[in-house]
């Protein structure tokens, strides 16, 4: 799946040279990347640790080391999958992922990324899909690992010049990179805009790998004009690296009519353009998770040696400075505590008079309030209601406690509406401007057809406080 974009700070990408490696060093930021260093590190030598080592700062300013991967080690497939968010363009190239393969799945490792403005009349887009030999990206991520070079990605620099950011010029864009003994050919096909289809040949360094080469361009032409995308006579962009033999353009020339060779991006270009997209992009690549997981624990459990080693060292200089504190505190010490003592009499006497106080104010409120109460339902009684009963209630005297009135009386029989008259009027009872009760229920009621009477009764809560 693809994972979340990091904001990251610096950026090293370590790749083979000519004699060791080459360590380049970026900063990184929201609107560009700069370069801050093109370190060469001899054979045997390990990459400087304060450049590539990460420690606690790495939790305030992201590093990001990049390995590289040669491109004759990648299988490059090109697929047209419909518009998607991001996060969803690996699910479905997984898909199809086993048919692109051309390795097991067990012994293969995938990336995908959409080609930038490669978009189809139908809402298409355009997926680069890259594939390798789980077994080499291992053994470099070991050999790496043995040179205390922790990776957190793995790319392959020259495809940022092979699918650059924008679409290219329509044709055939070839790159010829000599090897020791061997010619890698990374062909990509770019019509209307749209990259149609990438590949690459790794051949011998032979005079038959020539016409080789025009025949797997040839074939792939041919696959082309049956999809329909490619013209009667394609051009043909040609840029080489290294010491390429010029009878190669002769045999080129047996494909394409019209040959121009341009540039290839400088070595800091491409390793600034491979930076620039790592930095930015939200495609894992094709790094090993369990290598990943393995390589943040490793730098956890670091944080967690640094950690102790100053919590240590804290401790200690705490255990000092507590030492010398308490010698001092020590000879005045036994004065405060006797003072404290003395204070503290005096505050708990303090607060029992204010409890008793309190609890003395409180039951003199709760009188009130019940008097009140009574002296207003009383009032308010009409006469055809009698009293029989007058209950106050109320489950403690501290606090803000509710309390209850319990009212039960009679009355003739027919005078049910004087009853809830007289419950209307309850609930509307004030005193100073405030309502008295704050809840009124009736209660139970019972009618005597014998005696013609309604017995009545209704519950009253207030606020007793």
């Amino acid at each position: 799946m693809a994972g979340k974009k990091t904001k990251w700070s610096s950026c090293n990408l370590l790749e083979p040279a000519a004699q060791g490696s080459r360590l380049w060093q970026f900063s990184v930021s929201s609107k560009k990347v700069k370069l801050s260093g093109d370190l060469r590190v001899a054979e045997g030598d390990d990459p400087p640790a304060k450049a590539v080592a990460k420690d606690w700062r790495d939790l305030l300013s992201r590093k990001l080391n990049i390995a590289t991967l040669p491109p004759e080690k990648v299988f490059l497939r090109v697929v047209e999958l419909p518009e998607c968010e991001p996060d969803e363009l690996l699910p479905m190239v997984e898909f199809q992922i086993e048919d692109l393969s051309p390795l097991p799945m067990a012994q293969a490792v995938w990336s995908a990324e959409a080609v930038p403005g490669s978009t189809g009349t139908e809402g298409n887009q355009t997926v680069l899909v890259m594939i390798a030999e789980r077994g080499v990206v291992e053994g470099h991520l070991d050999e790496l690992e043995a040179v205390n070079y922790l990776a957190d990605r793995v790319e392959v620099p020259l495809l940022r010049e092979l699918v650059p950011g924008e679409p290219r010029e329509d044709g055939a864009h070839i790159q010829l990179v000599q090897g020791a003994d061997s010619v890698l050919a990374l062909v990509s096909w770019w019509f209307d805009g749209r990259l149609r289809d990438v590949n690459s040949f790794n051949l011998p360094d032979t005079a038959a790998s020539r016409d080789e080469l025009v025949e797997k361009i040839n074939s792939v032409a041919l696959a082309g004009e049956v999809a329909g995308w490619m013209p009667d006579e394609p051009a043909c962009h040609l840029a080489k690296r290294g010491d390429v033999a010029a009878d190669w353009n002769t045999a080129l020339a047996k494909c394409f009519g019209s040959i121009r060779e341009v540039e290839p991006m400088s070595e800091v270009d491409l390793a600034t353009a491979a930076v620039e997209f790592t930095a930015r992009t939200t495609a894992p690549g094709l790094m090993l998770e369990d290598y990943s997981a393995r390589n943040r624990q490793r730098f956890q459990d670091g944080l967690w040696m640094e950690g102790i080693k100053g919590a240590v060292a804290l401790m200690l200089i705490g255990l000092l400075g507590f030492y010398v504190y308490g010698s001092i505190l020590q000879s005045t010490l036994d004065g405060k505590i006797n003072e404290v003592t003395v204070q503290t009499n005096k505050f708990t006497k303090a607060r029992s008079l204010k409890a008793k106080v309190e609890t003395l104010e409180k039951q003199k409120a709760l009188k009130d309030a019940a008097l009140k109460a009574w002296r207003e339902v009383t009032i308010g009684l009409p006469r055809e209601l009698k009293f029989t009963q007058l209950t106050f209630s109320s489950d403690r005297i501290d606090g803000n406690t509710s309390r209850k009135l319990r009212i039960a009386g009679t009355a003739d029989a027919g005078n049910d509406t004087i009853i809830d008259d007289y419950h209307l009027a309850l609930t509307r009872m004030e005193i100073d401007g405030q309502t008295l009760f704050s809840k009124v229920r009736p209660g139970l009621s019972r009618k005597d057809p014998r005696k013609k009477l309604t017995t009545w009764s209704l519950e009253c809560e207030f606020d007793g406080e």
